[in-house]
This record gives structure tokens, sequence and C-alpha cells, in this order.
């Protein structure tokens, strides 16, 4: 009888196969990059092997990186791949001399053994949720222990026939998703730890602040990576900003959807200025990356995007609640609905059920959200500890 891992495999070999032939219609090639996904280029290894799928993991992994370089002795190289074309400019910039960077497989048979035959992965580090099946398997076959390490993780189901062997080292967000894995991997001597978000990872171990500098409050409310997909929500809130002539910072996730944002506000007759101008009754927008913590220095509140629709799923809340900013959250929180669920509990987020309660929005107490940090920083800072353990011993 066939086995299901028989199956995934012969599945992973016809996904790999529509994925060559759609690779030769130059558009899509163009907008995913399936090339590189399939056939590299890929660096010569031996590397450490870090992966996350968008920018917010990517940014994790690359603040790890930086202290795993700093904190173990002749470290080997260390290679960061992403599945979205467009973080791979933030990476190659932010993380020049640090880690080379690459698109990362395709998860098929053929493109992973090319990526393998060149990368000569040590120890392949996954961030949140990542658990490629191709992945995890062939660092089962070309690794005489379990060298696959998971952070900051996050898990809800995987695929089905998932091979969890190579898995030798998780830390997950929280109980619920400790308990899920746990599960899921049906491993008697399988026991991650429960390490927190390594978001906030360069506060904790680099010295990083957790209050954005102080200057004047001069932005009553910013928008923090928005899609244009929550426009109506996004829309009740600036209305009422506006009737209350306060000022707004409005920051896409997607900087192609600027202008858009910009047609829409002032289709609604709302006057709207360039960073770094901020002015009451006014939406100032955000048109480059990187200005997220001169933002918030500035801010009275923070809305976090991807929470007002059910995806992509809720960005990158820590920041404004690292920075002491007054922090909420739509009705959604596709991908961290644990974690979301007990920041509220604690006091640390507010959740609006619908944009029209942002009108009586009750704000937390900032003391709140800096004792829920600390918690967290143990967490955190624990669960680094034991990765550098687990890295020592497999690198000896």
């Amino acid at each position: 009888m066939i086995g299901i891992r028989t199956i995934l495999d012969v599945g992973r070999f016809a996904l790999g196969a529509v994925a060559k032939t759609v690779a030769t219609v130059s558009p899509l090639d163009h907008k995913y990059h399936l090339n590189e996904r399939l056939d590299g280029p890929w660096p010569k290894g031996p590397y450490i092997w870090l992966h996350g799928a968008s920018l917010g993991e990517c940014k994790m992994l690359l603040d790890l990186a930086k202290l795993l370089r700093r904190d173990i002795p002749h470290c080997p190289k260390l290679l960061i791949t992403t599945q979205k074309i467009e973080v791979v400019p933030y990476l190659e910039d932010h993380g020049a001399g640090v880690v080379d960077v690459a698109m990362a497989p395709a998860d098929s048979p053929m493109s992973i053994s090319k990526f393998v035959r060149n990368v000569q992965p040590v120890a392949l580090i996954l961030a949140e949720n990542e658990l490629w099946p191709g992945y995890l398997s062939t660092m089962s076959r070309t690794s005489l222990k379990p060298s696959v390490a998971l952070v900051s993780g996050r898990f809800r189901r995987a695929f089905p026939g998932t091979d969890f062997s190579a898995l030798g080292f998780a830390c997950m967000q929280t109980l619920a998703d400790q308990e899920r894995i746990v599960a899921a991997a049906g491993r008697p001597k399988f026991n991650p730890g429960i390490g927190g978000d390594w978001k906030i990872l360069p506060w904790v171990l680099g010295g990083a602040a957790s209050h954005a500098c102080a200057s004047a409050k001069d932005i009553d409310v910013a928008m923090l990576s928005v899609h244009f997909a929550e426009w109506e929500s996004l829309w009740e809130i600036i209305r009422n900003c506006k009737l209350r002539n306060k000022s707004v910072v409005l920051m896409p996730r997607r900087l192609e959807e600027v202008e858009i944002f910009r047609h829409e506000l002032q289709q609604n007759n709302v006057k709207t200025v360039d960073w770094p101008r901020a002015r009451p009754g006014v939406v100032t927008l955000i048109n480059q990356f990187g200005l997220t913590s001169e933002i918030l220095a500035r801010s009275g509140l923070a809305v976090v995007g991807g929470s007002f629709c059910p995806k992509p799923g809720v960005h990158n809340f820590w920041e404004p609640v690292q920075a002491g900013v007054p922090t909420c959250v739509g009705p959604y929180s596709f991908g961290h609905e644990d974690m979301v669920e007990d920041l509220v509990r604690e006091g640390v987020l507010t959740q609006l059920a619908s944009a029209s309660d942002f009108e009586n929005l009750d704000l937390v107490e900032e003391n709140q959200a800096q004792a829920c940090l600390s918690v967290q920083k143990l967490k955190v800072s624990d669960s680094y500890r034991q990765l550098l353990l687990f890295l020592k011993d497999l690198l000896k």
C-alpha cells in the first residue's frame, strides 16, 4: 500500500514540473522569479541556512544572524532565503557583511537537491511556521542527527505526511502552539519550549531601546503596514480622525498601493501630505520603508494593519508596544490568534471588534505593556540561549 509520505513526494515532483512550465511564461517568471527558485543560482557552502517567508520573518532572522555571528566561535557562513523577491534588496542592504541572501528553493525534489549540493547546509533555522515538508525531509536525509530549528514558532497544522524527525529544536510563541506541534510531531522525546515572539530579539539581546526617542507627539494616529484591502475599515477610522481634526499617518505595507490610497483619500476630500510633514485633519502618506521608528517617536496611538481583513494576517504589533505607544488591532489576527488573545487579555493590546469601535477606544495602560514585555524578554532570552546550545552541539 502506498504510504502518505510517498504520495506527498509524488505531489512535490508534480508541483515542481508544473512550476517549471509556468516559469517559461516571462511575465509570471518576472513577478515570482520562478526560475531562481527552481534552479538558483545558490552560493557555495557550507552554511547555516536560515529561511523566512516574508519581510517580518526575515528581519527577525537577520537580527538573529547578527547575534549568532557574535555568540558562536568560528561561526559558519550564514545564508538567509526568502520566498518574496521584494525582501531580497532589504536583506542585501541591511545584512551586508553578515549574511548572504538568495531566493528560497522551491519545495520540489530537484530544486532542493540542487540547492543542497551548492549550499551544503550544516543546520537549518526556520522562522515561525515555515515547516516545508521537502526542507525537513532533505535535512533528515543529509544530517546524522536532527539539524533543524524552528524559532519564534507558530503552528496550526502541517502537510499530511510531514516528517518531523529532522526537527531537533523548537521554541514556540504560545502554549497553544506548543501543544499543537507536539501532537502533530508524535515524537516522545520532542519537547519544544515556549520562547515568545522573537521579533523583539534586538531589544532583548542587542541593546536596542524599548521606547522610541522622546519627541513632540504631533501624530495622533499612526496606521502601520496597512493594505488597501482594509480600506473600508481604515476609512471609518480616518473619517473619525478628520472630524476631530486629528493628524494621521498612513504607512502602506506595499509601496505600490501608496498612490491608490492617495487617490481614494482625495476622492473623499481628505488632504494628503508626504512624510515628514504632519498636520491636524490631514493624512501623511509614507512612500518608503524603514521609517517605523521615526513615526512611532512622534505618535500617540498605533493601529496595526493586516488586522482589518482575514488575510494576509496581522503585522508586527511588537514595534509600537516596545516603543511605549498605545496599540490597537482590528478584529482579525490571522497567524497570531493565540498571541493576540493573550495580549488583549493581559491588557497590552486593544482589539476593535469593528472599525466603528474606534470612536470610543479605551486605551491600555503603558505599565501593563511594560510588565508583559519583561515576561516576554525572559522567554526570548532563555530560548535564544537554548538555541545556541543546540547549534554549538550540532557544530562540534
